[in-house]
């Protein structure tokens, strides 16, 4: 049986007995002072089981395995001059100007702004007719 078991196990008497104290205490100093003693002491060895435990060991850092190396034909040549076929490349779209005087986006009246405050106002004080 691994060492962090036993200090846990005993970590749990500890306790036990402490609560066991805590519950028959009847005021006496003593019993309080035994009931903080057994819980340092459960505490104590819970963190020792803890500390003892054994530790999952990192995985080893894998280094790659070499590729297997193919011989191969030496590189071919580039092609020559002659065999080179030129690609026709289109001209780019012409731009279009716009003028700056000349709004992009048109805005819309807000309905909000169209009315008065004297027409808010007596909108919000309509009362609801009696059915």
């Amino acid at each position: 049986m691994r060492s962090d078991y036993s200090l846990y196990i005993v970590a749990v008497i500890c306790f036990v007995i402490a609560g066991a104290l805590l519950a028959s205490a009847d005021a006496q100093t003593m019993s309080y002072v035994a009931t903080a003693i057994f819980a340092i002491l459960g505490a104590l060895f819970a963190a020792w089981g803890y500390a003892l435990r054994p530790k999952v060991a990192a995985a080893a850092p894998t280094t790659p395995r070499p590729m297997p190396v193919e011989p191969s034909s030496p590189p071919s040549p580039p092609p020559a001059a002659e065999e080179v076929e030129e690609v026709a490349v289109a001209p780019p779209p012409p731009k279009e100007e716009i003028s700056p005087l000349t709004p992009t986006v048109e805005e819309a009246p807000s309905p909000a702004l169209e009315e008065t405050p004297a027409e808010k106002t007596a909108r919000r004080r309509r009362k609801k007719k009696a059915t």
